[in-house]
């Protein structure tokens, strides 16, 4: 998809291929208006050039890739400014104050999906379709913005929307809670930190510690309160369901409420959620996360030492994790070398636990150079949008062959270490 398709979507003029998304025609605009009304300045001006040059532009409405540098710096900058996203659909909303066709617009979208092989993550699903009648939010400015980012940065349409989906949800909740108290928020919670990392890859019945620290940032004592799992794929025993704190937290104490258990045999990814409750049993933050350990279970064959097959990371870059700011854009390169006696044919680099925070699995998949000899170095770079949510994370990486099965055996892993305040 390109953004000559976009435009012919809702200006199909000769192209009468599919039926009108219109009930009533709208009035006329060229590629070049409709798009100057839809894009805020802002992300044209990042490179003026290619709109203000006519057949550059064209080759750019056909197809993006070949302006790789604006790209770059368009992904980068809607990554650090995703309220970006608001703007372009404001202005689609208002090139869309026509009628619109329900029943065409999700046909199109379905045929689009379809042709384009996208999987598009729960949360960005949930935002444009609505979950009861599985049709399209008659939001058309935001289905329009999905059309624009999606011809611009097909490979990472669902990282763009990360950060502005919790800003999103953010929101709501903070206006939410506004509304109901009409005063200031007196009591409230702060997630500090916790170890080890969230997001961890156990073995089956491996014993799993976990310990987070929280602060009372409020300004209200907490007595007999306590955080109870609401959310648990396992059955836990009474000491790691509740979680008791000290009897009074004054406004500024930290507590450590922690976990000890054994890992379910049965192989999967798990998500346990726990929240804090009063003396009375009722849930003190109901629209707040609580503390959450998202953990997966593999069951790894013995290792064997595979013949020739082997590799070094001779760097690292960056060699250790610094605080980030969650939802941001996150690389990370490994200087490896293979030191076995095989060739390396379409080999890839693959995240195994990325699902825990709904990643789509080709989001996280990098290929390696197409053939790497023995003894060859190679770079290898990840580039992602991080968790939303603050907390310390591993993301486990393994090279895989071209048939989806693991190149080594599973101590032969990368890890990155996030740490997002």
């Amino acid at each position: 998809m390109n953004l000559k398709e976009v435009y012919e979507i809702f200006y199909p003029g000769k192209c009468k291929e599919n039926p009108s998304v219109w009930n009533v025609p709208p009035k006329y605009r060229s590629k070049k208006d409709f798009f100057e009304e839809l894009l805020p300045m802002e992300i044209r001006w990042i490179n003026f050039k290619i709109w203000n040059d006519k057949a550059r532009r064209s080759r750019f409405f056909s197809n993006c890739k070949g302006e790789t540098r604006y790209i770059a710096s368009l992904r980068t900058f809607l990554f650090e400014q995703p309220w970006t996203i608001s703007r372009i659909e404001g202005k689609a909303n208002e090139l869309l104050s026509g009628q619109i066709s329900e029943k065409v617009m999700n046909e199109r979208f379905l045929r689009i999906v379809e042709k384009e092989g996208i999987e598009i993550s729960r949360k960005l699903r949930s935002y444009l379709f609505d979950d009861e009648t599985n049709q399209l939010k008659t939001k058309w400015g935001n289905v329009l913005t999905f059309y624009v980012l999606l011809a611009i940065l097909p490979e990472e349409i669902n990282q763009i929307y990360v950060q502005y989906l919790y800003n999103q949800e953010q929101s709501a909740q903070l206006k939410g809670e506004e509304e109901s108290n009409g005063v200031a928020i007196k009591d409230a919670a702060l997630f500090q930190y916790e170890y080890p990392p969230d997001m961890s890859i156990v073995s089956p019945g491996e014993k799993i510690n976990h310990t987070w620290v929280i602060k009372n940032v409020g300004d209200t004592l907490w007595e007999n309160r306590y955080y109870e799992c609401n959310q648990s794929m396992m059955e836990l025993d009474e000491k790691n369901r509740i979680l008791r704190i000290p009897k009074f937290v004054y406004p500024g104490d930290k507590v450590s409420p922690s976990v000890s258990f054994y890992a379910p045999d049965k192989p999967g990814t798990y998500v346990m959620n726990w929240k804090m409750k009063d003396s009375k049993g009722k849930i003190v933050f109901p629209d707040k996360l609580g503390i959450g350990l998202h953990f997966m279970v593999m069951d790894f064959e013995e290792d064997k030492a595979i013949r020739g097959e082997n590799y070094n990371v001779i760097e690292e870059i960056p060699r250790l994790s610094a605080p980030i700011i969650a939802g941001n854009l996150y690389s990370h390169t490994w200087i490896i070398q293979n030191t076995g006696m095989t060739i390396w044919n379409e080999y890839y680099l693959e995240c195994i636990n990325g699902d825990n925070f709904s990643y789509v699995k080709k989001e996280l998949c990098v290929p390696l150079k197409a053939h790497v000899m023995p003894g060859e170095k190679i770079s290898v770079k990840v580039e992602f949008a991080t968790p939303p949510i603050e907390g310390i994370y591993t993301m486990v990486w393994q090279i895989m062959k071209k048939d989806g099965t693991p190149a080594f055996a599973k101590n032969r892993r990368l890890e990155v270490l996030l740490n997002l305040i």
